[in-house]
């Protein structure tokens, strides 16, 4: 998959380079530097570097960083006095084609249509433990998945004072494939084989083209695993990023 990918960057890097336009000249800042805080409550540190390859389109790469913090007091998840850990992070790269419409002066600005590709990283880790003397127990949870997406999104960006740009992607569908691990251990043997029956279960109840592409085992007594194999899932895609044009 990874390999694919790099084609696929090397690629449409080659034929973009080469699609040079006569009206070049009208573009007044061939690049932009942006940071997307909009991802920042999903644990990641964003950026994306565009590139004008002529009056008309541009070349976007994406890099997001993963920022692995604790996820305890934050989306609903309360401090317990069982639960040691609970961190999440996630890292993608992006590849992008933009187009922009209307007319060619003092891009980049405009409206646009942005076609891409971008492989995600999510990891992430827990712990629980509980020392009550008439119900000790401990546990830990590992998550270990990524996705293959592609998709388009529209947008305008704008620019300021010739130099600071907004870039507002307000519809962006995306297809994806996810796969990867999510493993729970527990030093109780009961609760091992009552979270697998739940687990199976839920997994019974889902469409048949997302259950069967999950897989339930039990590695040891004390573990359990749920693999994921290129399960497909939909996605939306919107928000804002601010950048310096050079």
């Amino acid at each position: 998959m990874k390999n694919l990918f790099l084609f696929l960057f090397f690629v449409a890097y080659a034929s973009f380079a080469i699609a040079q336009d006569n009206d070049s000249t009208s573009v007044k800042r061939k690049n932009v530097f942006k940071f997307l805080p909009v991802n920042i409550p999903f644990q990641s540190n964003s950026f994306e570097y565009e590139r004008m390859i002529n009056a008309k389109n541009s070349f976007t790469l994406g890099i997001g960083l993963a920022n692995q913090q604790s996820l305890i007091g934050k989306y609903g998840i309360d401090a317990s006095s069982d639960l040691n850990s609970a961190v999440l992070g996630t890292s993608h790269i992006r590849v992008a084609f933009r187009h922009y419409g209307g007319g060619k002066r003092n891009l980049p600005r405009g409206f646009y249509i942005e076609p891409y590709v971008k492989y995600q990283k999510i990891t992430g880790s827990g712990s629980v433990q509980n020392t009550d003397p008439n119900n000790p127990y401990s546990g830990k949870l590992d998550i270990d998945l990524n996705t293959m997406n592609f998709g388009f999104q529209l947008g305008a960006q704008f620019l300021i004072a010739k130099r600071v740009t907004l870039d507002f992607y307000f519809l962006g569908l995306e297809a994806g494939v996810m796969s990867g691990n999510v493993t729970a251990t527990s030093d109780q043997l009961s609760q091992v084989d009552n979270l697998k029956s739940k687990v199976e279960d839920a997994i019974s109840n889902l469409p048949t083209f997302i259950g069967d592409k999950l897989t339930v085992t039990q590695p040891t007594s004390s573990q359990i695993n749920v693999k994921a194999s290129s399960v497909p899932y939909p996605w939306l895609r919107g928000g804002i990023s601010i950048g310096i044009a050079f």
